[in-house]
């Protein structure tokens, strides 16, 4: 092994090293697969139980929806009831299908049974009680009212006609009645057969105690009438209560202790099978923890002895060679290396840190070189600041000198057409009136050509901008002499940006999209917003005559400009916009058709990732 090469020495030990490594992957990825599939059976357990749960709390809720129907009557209980008979059948059906294991496929089937009794039975309970309480609150007290008058006249006429025994025995009567309506009250507050014997007696007391009045029996049997009347609504009333109970107090219990036995049993045979695939899972974990180690301690012993060996070999050149190359590093040039006449790998290291050091040399003369090209560098720089620094006073003298004499021109002419207008002769006032348009066109074009330049060279004050108030600011600040309606949404954006460049470029596609509408008052200009990304894109739109779509991409040039030319502009301000949107990273891009309006869509940073420059707002076009 020993006479190999020192490089196919180390291959070798790091081959054995590397299969032994490559065994210990094998075994625990099969070991990982094997306790996925575990986990798999695991998680599909804990689906059942969450399953279950799930279906203990709705039946906990049902019991407390079902009681609270029972005591208040409410329709919004029975309905939520029902929505809650619903979702279990529901999500036992899919528990269901999710199911290889027989048992639990014939449990969930067991309960999915109990649960459609469960949900006829409680309808059963929602039809007794509404029948019942029907009897009781409508028709009986209907009933009362009705004998309670009958009497009430029937006293009356006694009362005219002198007869003290018959009036006792209305009066007996009456008591009797009411006797009767008592009982079969406190029997519906709270269910008892002797209460219905008893209210029954009185019923019939009251009927006998009738029979005694002579002289006036067609108004008797009217009472009479109404009483066997009550009596047959009341104890029709007294069987509904006690059929009502039955299934509230027997069907319904039975059902909920049904459901309740099968959930306990899914959820028992569930907790067995995850006890018993946890006790899977712990063995299958051991045996690829015991295989693991026992791969990593065979690598670490043979790693050991490789290692040992290879360190006898090569521990001393290599500690003399990272000596030489740490000398080298720090940039030191040696007149002699150690190592080079050796004809192995060492060897060949050795003729590296020669050429490693005459690389230094050449590196000390490079590092010479570059410093003098950094003086010549930082001069260049020094001169493109100053470069700059003209530019912007040129900008500015251009701009002074050029506005003097346009002054002073736009005042000859504003004197000559003072003091000699009426002299002119009508070509000369056309060409008077020429002159000061053009000097006024001018002076926007030398204001739009400043405002151009300063684009990104002014730092900015970053604010919390509010887009409605820029709206609102441009709305009252542009000229509108036909009274364009501006419309904006009211949930417009808030966020932290720099306010002049973005109110520049809402009063140049608002100031724009009014100039050029030929709708006159039934003009409209639209301003719309939505969130896209880590940006907002904000849309112009208005149904003004449109721009050909040949002239999309000259609109956004310096001085070129479409439709009407009558129409005062210098053709810069949707240059101005482009380069205002593109140097805070955003795009600009418009849609139109003739004769139905043009819509620019354009859009904005939601945050500024570094502090820009701030742009000079300028003149529409």
């Amino acid at each position: 092994m020993f006479q190999l090469s020192l490089k196919r020495k180390i291959y070798l030990g790091f081959g054995i090293i590397l299969m032994l490594v490559f065994g210990n992957a094998l075994a625990v990825y099969f070991g990982s697969k094997r306790i996925a599939r575990v986990f798999d059976r695991m998680s599909q357990i804990e689906a059942i139980n969450a399953v279950v749960l799930r279906m203990d709390r709705d039946v906990q809720e049902l019991r407390l929806r079902a009681d609270r129907f029972v005591y208040s009557g409410r329709e919004s209980q029975s309905n939520a009831a029902k929505e809650i008979f619903d979702r279990l059948r529901v999500n036992i059906d899919a528990a269901t299908q999710q199911q290889t294991d027989p048992e639990m496929v014939t449990l969930f089937g067991q309960i999915d049974s109990r649960v459609t009794e469960y949900a006829k039975h409680f309808d059963a309970v929602i039809v007794e009680r509404k029948i019942r309480q029907d009897l009781v609150e409508q028709q009986l007290p209907v009933l009362v009212q009705q004998i309670e008058d009958q009497m009430a006249t029937l006293s009356t006429r006694l009362a005219g006609s002198g007869v003290t025994d018959q009036r006792l025995a209305l009066v007996r009567s009456q008591s009797a009645f009411s006797k009767a309506e008592k009982f079969l009250l406190r029997y519906f507050e709270n269910p008892d057969g002797e209460l219905v014997e008893s209210s029954v007696g009185a019923i019939h007391d009251a009927v006998r105690q009738l029979g005694e009045i002579e002289g006036l029996q067609g108004e008797v049997d009217a009472i009479v009438e109404a009483i066997r009347d009550f009596e047959s609504v009341g104890l029709r009333a007294v069987q509904a209560t006690r059929s009502y109970l039955f299934l509230r107090n027997v069907v319904i219990a039975g059902e909920e202790s049904e459901v309740s036995y099968y959930s306990a049993q899914l959820r028992s045979r569930a907790e067995t099978r995850r006890e018993f695939i946890a006790s899977e899972l712990a063995a299958t974990s051991n045996r690829v923890r015991l295989f693991s180690w026992g791969i990593v301690v065979t690598a670490v012993g043979l790693s050991l002895l490789i290692a040992t060996r290879l360190a006898l070999l090569i521990v001393t050149p290599i500690s003399e060679l990272t000596q030489t190359f740490e000398r080298l590093s720090s940039g030191e040039v040696l007149a002699d290396v150690p190592g080079t006449r050796r004809t192995d790998e060492i060897g060949k290291m050795a003729t590296a840190a020669r050429i490693f050091s005459d690389q230094n040399l050449r590196t000390r003369e490079l590092l010479e070189q570059s410093q003098q090209l950094g003086v010549e560098l930082r001069e260049q720089a020094n001169l493109l600041q100053a470069t700059n620094e003209e530019l912007d006073s040129f900008a500015y003298v251009a701009s002074h000198d050029l506005r003097s004499p346009l002054r002073g021109i736009k005042h000859l002419a504003q004197w000559i057409e003072e003091d000699v207008r009426e002299d002119l002769s009508s070509e000369g006032e056309v060409y008077l009136d020429n002159l000061k348009t053009r000097v006024g066109k001018l002076e926007v074009l030398l204001e739009d050509l400043l405002d151009f330049s300063r684009v990104g060279r002014i730092e900015p004050a970053v604010e919390i901008v509010d887009v409605g108030s820029v709206l609102e600011n441009i709305a009252d600040m542009v000229s509108n002499p036909h009274e364009i309606r501006i419309d904006w949404p009211s949930d417009l954006p808030e966020f932290e940006t720099v306010r002049a460049p973005l109110e520049q470029v809402f009063m140049n596609l608002i100031g724009n999209a009014i100039k050029h509408n030929d709708k006159g008052p039934q003009g409209v200009v639209s301003v719309t917003w939505s969130a896209a990304g880590d940006c907002f894109e904000f849309a112009v739109q208005d149904n003004g005559p449109g721009i050909d779509a040949a002239n999309f991409d000259r609109i956004f040039q310096m001085y070129q400009r479409v439709g009407d030319t009558s129409i005062e502009g210098s053709g810069m301000g949707l240059a101005i916009v482009k380069k205002q949107v593109e140097f805070f990273g955003g795009k600009i891009c418009v849609t139109s058709q003739i004769g139905q309006g043009t819509r620019f869509i354009f859009t904005w940073p939601c945050r500024l990732p570094t502090k820009p420059s701030e742009a000079v707002c300028g003149a529409v076009s």
